[in-house]
């Protein structure tokens, strides 16, 4: 090799090194942050496939964060805001009552009579009528956040209420409703049975299953229940379970509120006292009216926690001598009751009158 040659090849080696220490010297330029992020003209396969992943992820994050923090805090927001402000044109007249009351067995009655209208109305139901004219009742359940009003459902539309609340609005916690098949007149229907959801955030009918606990219905057996036509107080004669689904035995049909006879009547009623977690130890006679407190209960798919009360009678005590009550040791439950948890279903005498012959009504009927 000449000379020359080997001078202009130690000339291109030390060309090469102070262009590499250059390059190694110059800051790289920072690619912007969304080419991180979005696939590029130049990323591999790989990359690009990484980066879709990581989109489509992070997008179904946040609809469900989004969606989470709406039904967390939002719609429960709204809903408690809609309720404060029923609840506050219902009692307008009066003290707003406190959330919880006294644990006494006798409820709280004003002494006073309720003012009406001319129709025989009660006053304190006339703004409720013009916000919407299905608001029918209101009811209110010590020591819960149970203190609502009653809407009445139609054979228009049977279940309207359970997705919308008292201004007709959308609401996956829905009101409290009469079925369609009952009236709040007086007079119109011996039994009235009102519906409500039982769900995670609490409301509506959800603490009804405080009455699961004996010593919660010792504490509260009684509960105020109002119409347009009558202010009313209401003893608790019975809290039973039942099923819906024909897989987990024949269902009871405690929605019946048509009773061809006094004896169809009794009967339907010694069903649901048969039935029921305690005995009451409060009497149940043919003139008795009753409201029936229906919500979900989760034992068992579909299953059903039902709170039976009659209305207490005129010129009766509104307190229950809770002394008299006792454990229901016969508790008739559903045929999938036994199949989980073992035992057999217990025996009771067929009929109303022939358990009322053998003296077999542990709650003292009277008739």
């Amino acid at each position: 090799m000449k000379p020359q040659d080997d001078k202009d090849q130690v000339k291109t080696e030390n060309d090469t090194e102070i262009k590499s220490e250059e390059s190694m010297n110059t800051p790289k330029r920072k690619l912007p942050f969304y080419r991180s992020l979005l696939p590029w003209k130049g990323d591999s396969k790989k990359l690009v496939v990484n980066k879709v992943i990581s989109l489509v992820a992070g997008c179904v994050f946040l609809v469900c964060a989004v969606l989470l923090i709406q039904d967390l805090v939002v719609l429960p927001a709204i809903a408690d805001n809609e309720q404060k402000d029923i609840k506050q044109l219902y009692y307008a007249s009066s003290e707003l009552p406190s959330s919880s009351t006294s644990s006494s067995s006798e409820a709280p009655v004003s002494s006073a009579p309720p003012e009406r209208d001319a129709q025989g109305r009660l006053i304190k139901f006339l703004e409720l009528q013009k916000v919407n004219p299905a608001i029918v009742g209101w009811i209110k359940v010590p020591n819960t956040i149970i203190d609502l009003p009653v809407l009445q459902a139609t054979s228009k539309d049977p279940e309207f209420y359970l997705t919308h609340d008292y201004n007709d609005k959308y609401s996956k916690y829905g009101s409290v409703f009469a079925d369609w098949h009952s009236s709040v007149e007086q007079g119109k229907s011996k039994s009235i049975i009102l519906y409500g959801h039982s769900l995670n955030s609490g409301r509506m009918f959800t603490e009804l299953n405080k009455y699961k606990d004996y010593n919660f219905y010792k504490s509260n057996p009684v509960f105020t229940f109002d119409t347009i036509e009558s202010q009313s107080q209401w003893k608790i004669i019975s809290v039973f379970l039942t099923n819906t689904l024909p897989d987990q035995g024949v269902p009871f049909n405690y929605m019946k509120t048509d009773f061809k006879t006094t004896s169809d009547y009794l009967n339907f009623v010694y069903q649901m006292r048969i039935r029921s977690l305690f005995n009451t130890g409060v009497s149940f006679n043919k003139d008795d009216q009753i409201v029936l407190l229906s919500t979900c209960s989760y034992e068992f798919t579909d299953f059903r926690e039902v709170v039976v009360a009659r209305k207490v009678r005129d010129g009766e005590s509104n307190g229950v001598d809770v002394t008299k009550m006792s454990y229901n040791n016969k508790v008739v439950y559903p045929d999938c009751w036994y199949k989980k948890n073992g035992g057999t279903k217990p025996v009771w005498p067929d009929t109303y009158e022939l358990a009322l012959k053998k003296k077999a009504l542990p709650w003292g009927e009277d008739v």
